[in-house]
């Protein structure tokens, strides 16, 4: 059997036929097969999340959520798609739903008088004036419209194809073009000094 080569991390070019062999193994009650999909794919999932919901605390219960939907609905995963796109799909939608949860605990402290709002403890560099761009982009995406900002993390961040984000958003090629437009619009209204035609 030939020994399979790894893609590099965060490469948008998946084996096609290493994801339907491991599906198939997965419905034929092969449990190390799904433990194969979660090893190949949790970092790039888990950066996913952590992007989109910029709080590391919420991570890993969005990635535990992400690969136990996986794990319940692999037996019905068609392979219209690759199995990471799938994934990302799942992962938005936890993402959304973590966001959600979010909002309605932020309501219920607001309405009892409690406006308290965690540090975020980012990875960024060590050197100030590094760590202030840093802190300052990712402030701008995070303020971002989750339908901006899903986008922008997907193709700047992932460096997906476009039409591996359409898919994994459920939206056409054109919306898709409209959202990043308007996307970078924002950000250029609050990063204007650093971005440069």
């Amino acid at each position: 059997m030939a020994e399979k080569a790894k893609k590099p991390l965060g490469s948008p070019i998946r084996d096609l036929c290493q994801d339907e062999l491991l599906n198939k193994s997965f419905k034929q009650a092969e449990d190390s097969a799904f433990e194969e999909i979660v090893d190949d794919n949790v970092t790039e999932v888990a950066a996913l999340a952590n992007r989109l919901l910029g709080w590391p605390g919420d991570v890993d219960d969005v990635v535990q959520d992400v690969f136990l939907k996986a794990y319940l609905g692999l037996k019905k995963f068609r392979g219209e798609c690759s199995l990471r796109t799938w994934l990302f799909s799942i992962t938005i939608n936890e993402c959304r739903k973590c966001r959600y949860r979010q909002m309605l605990r932020a309501k219920h402290f607001l309405k009892a008088g409690n406006r308290s709002s965690p540090a975020w403890t980012g990875g960024a560099d060590d050197i100030p004036v590094r760590r202030d761009t840093f802190e300052r982009v990712r402030k701008a995406v995070m303020a971002l419209p989750a339908r901006y900002r899903e986008p922008v993390v997907l193709r700047y961040l992932h460096e997906l194809p476009a039409e591996k984000i359409s898919t994994i958003l459920g939206i056409s090629r054109n919306a898709l073009d409209v959202r990043l437009s308007r996307a970078r619009k924002r950000l250029k209204e609050r990063l204007g000094d650093l971005m440069e035609e």
